[in-house]
């Protein structure tokens, strides 16, 4: 294996939503409809949609192995307070999991943000995922806000909001 991570340009991030039609399915299949899933696919991932975040200043993170596309995250300001940036999306193949690429993602936005000047690293988690919750937690994050925001179409988001000094 050659993981490595590089950013994104803007014609790339196509590379994105491919990963992404992989692991969510398989990520939330015991924890969202079929419905909210499609819908929130289309919410995050549609072109128009992550290239509108591409432009107001969401950084777009690649993770492959060799040349494979097997992970992605993205960044940016948080709305929540001016020393806090935000994960927005941290996601990896299922079986690249556990090998600690995980850890090295999140390692790897923390100084990101901290290069950006950032004092802080928050995210949002869903309150049933409960794997990835445990892996924030081994890397630093605590909760500090429960969370449940409707989104449309009568879905919500029931969130756990954490967060990690950088």
């Amino acid at each position: 294996m050659d993981i490595h991570l590089r950013i994104l340009d803007k014609a790339e991030l196509a590379l994105v939503r491919r990963v992404a039609d992989i692991v969510w399915p398989i990520t939330f299949q015991e924890i969202l409809s079929p419905e909210q899933m499609a819908y929130m696919m289309e919410m995050m991932y549609a072109a128009e949609v992550m290239e509108r975040e591409y432009d107001e200043g969401v950084s777009f993170c690649g993770v492959f192995d060799e040349e494979k596309p097997i992970g992605y995250l993205a960044w940016g300001r948080s709305d929540s307070a001016p020393d806090t940036a935000k994960l927005h999306k941290c996601y990896l193949l299922p079986e690249y999991q556990g090998k600690g690429i995980g850890s090295m993602m999140l390692n790897k936005a923390k100084v990101y943000a901290k290069e950006a000047g950032f004092a802080k690293l928050r995210l949002n988690v869903n309150r049933n995922n409960a794997k990835a919750i445990k892996a924030y937690v081994r890397n630093g994050f605590q909760t500090v806000e429960t969370v449940d925001r409707a989104i449309g179409h009568g879905f919500f988001m029931n969130d756990y909001v954490m967060e990690a000094e950088i």
